[in-house]
């Protein structure tokens, strides 16, 4: 919980730099979903009760709206894609300066030099992202496929659908698990990369594998946290967002839309830091404690 802290720390300190992420997200949000601006649109202009049927989902307008305008969702499918590939590639832009800030902070250093480091580690962590596709790509074989045809073989000789449900349940958190895994050594690498100013990645992607298997229950422990406290926020939004609904289509309704969902969307980005950062404080204490 110390790194939590030291993290929830850091992020605050940098606070400012929400701003660039915000930013950047929006603008990505805004490109995938521009294909589908008009035909939503027009379809809801065609419904009396538009404003409700904008923020709850209704499922048969949902399957009309999309039949009816396959085009404009296939291409907005397109869009969503290259967005997401974007936004991996910003991440990498962004990751550099992040920590490297969070690190200065958590040394007393009071230096800014947020986008030097953005520029000096993109190219690193690009590489960085490159090595851990295949990674993903073969837990993805392993628990999709091997192991899926090894399920089926085995669920013909099943009788209690119980146990099938069981036996497909644990595959699909089996392959989160792995997931995770391969996520939390990439963001430790990193992590490692800044702290010790190493320029190898594949060093530092060793690095990072090394110390999340031989410290499951620190890295471990506060992925938990950080997911709780994500939670937590979607916990608080929720009835946050019934509230504001109650204002109906009014121009103050509109308004207040629109700052409760940026407000949780900030919410969810500084969350997210602190857990960034606590990495850095986790790995300093470990890198003090291993000397």
């Amino acid at each position: 919980m110390k790194a939590i802290r030291l993290g929830l720390r850091a992020a605050a300190a940098n606070a400012r730099l929400l701003w660039w992420l915000l930013a950047a997200n929006l603008a990505l949000a805004a490109c995938a979903m521009a294909p589908l601006m008009r035909p939503l649109e027009d379809s809801l202009a065609r419904h009396e009760a538009a404003a409700e049927m904008a923020r709850r989902f209704d499922t048969s307008w949902w399957l009309d709206v999309t039949t009816s305008r396959a085009e404009a969702f296939a291409a907005a499918l397109d869009a969503a894609g290259f967005a997401a590939l974007l936004s991996a590639l910003l991440g990498c832009f962004f990751a550099g300066g992040l920590l490297q800030a969070y690190h200065d902070t958590l040394s007393d250093l009071p230096m800014d030099r947020f986008m030097t480091s953005c520029r000096r580690w993109v190219a690193r962590f690009v590489f960085l992202f490159a090595l851990s596709l295949p990674v993903y790509w073969l837990v993805h074989r392993m628990v999709n496929y091997h192991l899926a045809l090894a399920l089926d073989d085995l669920m013909e000789r099943v009788v209690d659908e119980r146990t099938g449900l069981a036996l497909n349940l644990g595959r699909a958190l089996l392959f989160l698990a792995l997931f995770d895994l391969v996520t939390l050594a990439a963001d430790y690498a990193r992590v490692h990369a800044i702290v010790k100013a190493d320029r190898s990645m594949l060093s530092s992607l060793s690095a990072g594998l090394r110390f999340v298997l031989g410290h499951p229950w620190r890295a471990g422990s506060q992925e938990c946290v950080a997911v709780a406290l994500q939670a937590l926020a979607l916990a608080l939004f929720i009835p946050l967002d019934a509230l504001v609904a109650r204002a109906g289509g009014t121009v103050a309704g509109v308004v207040l839309a629109l700052i409760a969902g940026q407000s949780f969307v900030l919410m969810r980005l500084f969350l997210r830091e602190s857990a960034r950062a606590a990495q850095v404080a986790a790995y300093r204490a470990f890198l003090s404690d291993s000397r």
